[in-house]
């Protein structure tokens, strides 16, 4: 039997993107968009299709909307680096 798949309010869909992107503070890396949303029960593309939604972003604030950003260009960073030190 599969798992159901999980609705989330768009309330939570931010929190959750918010949540994210504060886990890529200045001082460490953060987690995969990837490894966040399969935790949440989703595909691997889960946040990434948030990321996506013009609706969900409008309800943001321009300062969350650039912690957003900051989030991903480090995420994406960290990402290029691993495979890089991995020779792929």
């Amino acid at each position: 039997m599969y798992p159901m798949p999980v609705r989330y309010k768009s309330e939570e869909k931010v929190g959750h993107l918010l949540k994210w992107a504060a886990g890529w503070g200045d001082e460490f890396p953060g987690e995969s968009l990837w490894s966040y949303s399969l935790r949440l029960g989703g595909s691997h593309a889960l946040l990434n299709g948030w990321l996506k939604n013009p609706k969900l972003l409008s309800a943001l604030t321009q300062e969350e909307r650039n912690m957003l950003s900051e989030a991903r260009r480090r995420a994406s960073n960290a990402r290029r680096g691993a495979l890089a030190s991995a020779g792929g």
